[in-house]
């Protein structure tokens, strides 16, 4: 019967990295509970193991990797789809009177989605409200843009008009109103955060 010579120092290492057999693994960590100050030591190869990837040189990508890929998802590479896989429409059109307008959570403001990119998290559309409306606080989780096209429309105590941009940066508050009404369109994120 061998009987095994295990040296903390050596197999503290393989340890970190989890190379070791079960029953070496056991050994590591009897040994911890023992001596308390071998814990400080296995902190020092954690810690050195949380690096080795950071420093590394950064390796070249395969020229055949993306081809690879979609070959092993079964998959016909970009370069070799057709014109028609690769575009879902050229062109897309919708006239205003072909807008479909929907009411929206405030009384008093309808909203026509144009587009909605739910990789992105965008909605693009045109939102109309009456006189006197007000919209609730929100917090943009994403730049907002905004294209007067008629009306008025209020945001942080100035008054903006038919042809008028307004863009609200990420992270950005405000709660806009209206006094005459207004329609405008806009792109916004999907994730915006509303106060009740």
């Amino acid at each position: 019967m061998a009987i095994e010579n295990n040296c903390f120092c050596e197999l503290v290492p393989l340890y970190v990295l989890d190379l070791l057999a079960d029953s070496k693994r056991v050994w590591v960590e009897r040994e911890i509970q023992q001596s308390p100050e071998l814990a400080e030591e296995l902190a020092y190869y954690q810690t050195a193991a949380t690096a080795i990837p950071y420093s590394a040189p950064v390796a070249p990508m395969a020229p055949d990797l993306k081809d690879r890929l979609f070959a092993r998802l079964q998959l016909a590479p970009p370069s070799q789809r057709t014109q028609s896989e690769n575009v879902e429409k050229p062109l897309t059109t919708i006239r205003f009177q072909d807008l479909e307008w929907q009411p929206y959570s405030v009384p008093g403001v309808e909203i026509a989605n144009l587009y909605i990119d739910n990789t992105k998290r965008e909605v693009t559309g045109v939102l109309r409200a009456q006189g006197g409306v007000h919209y609730p606080l929100h917090r943009h989780a994403t730049g907002e843009e905004i294209f007067m096209l008629e009306g008025d429309l209020v945001v942080d105590g100035k008054v903006y008009g038919a042809f008028d941009y307004i863009r609200s940066e990420p992270n950005s508050s405000h709660a806009p109103h209206t006094i005459g009404g207004c329609m405008f369109f806009f792109r916004t994120s999907i994730d915006d955060e509303y106060t009740t």
